[in-house]
């Protein structure tokens, strides 16, 4: 069976950002599986990291895991609890898959654990729970990631509405 947390083609972590990268560009996936980094002045990305330490200051805050930085972890009872704190709703399935990732990642270790999309901005709070549905969805898009990743050139460039606010636009579009 294979390790699925390693490209073993190209010696690559995987990662929850990564598999977030993935949703939204499999080229972004690639970049920043060869660690090459966005723009970390993008103004998208200060938003996101100032409603992420706004958000919920009386919880233990990014933790830092082999399978990459969880926003909280809550553990009652042995049973973890995995909360991914985004900006909008506008990428829940985005979200959602980031988080599978996590708790597939943990749950592989033997924890007991579901997990929770919170949007402080919104209210709303969305369960994510690893059925063996979700596990198989995680499954194939870490294997999709793998077979891009293991390759020596980005996918090609492919324009989309969401490249305007893009990190990475300079490694695309200069």
């Amino acid at each position: 069976m294979r390790q699925p947390f390693y490209n073993n083609n190209a010696n690559i972590k995987m990662t929850g950002s990564i598999i977030e990268a993935y949703t939204f560009c499999p080229r972004q996936a690639w970049l920043m599986s060869h660690q090459i980094t966005g723009n970390q002045y993008n103004e998208f990305l200060a938003i996101g990291r100032l409603i992420s330490e706004e958000s919920y200051k009386s919880e233990k805050r990014e933790i830092i895991t082999e399978s990459g930085k969880i926003d909280i972890i809550k553990n009652k009872n042995n049973e973890f609890t995995l909360i991914e704190v985004k900006k909008s709703s506008k990428f829940l399935e985005t979200a959602e898959l980031q988080l599978l990732f996590y708790l597939y990642h943990f749950s592989k270790k033997g924890y007991k654990v579901k997990g929770e999309i919170r949007i402080p901005k919104e209210k709303k709070v969305f369960p994510v729970i690893l059925s063996e549905q979700n596990r198989n969805k995680i499954e194939t898009v870490i294997e999709e990631i793998q077979q891009i990743t293991s390759k020596s050139l980005p996918p090609q460039v492919k324009y989309t509405g969401k490249c305007k606010n893009c990190s990475y636009l300079e490694f695309c579009w200069s």
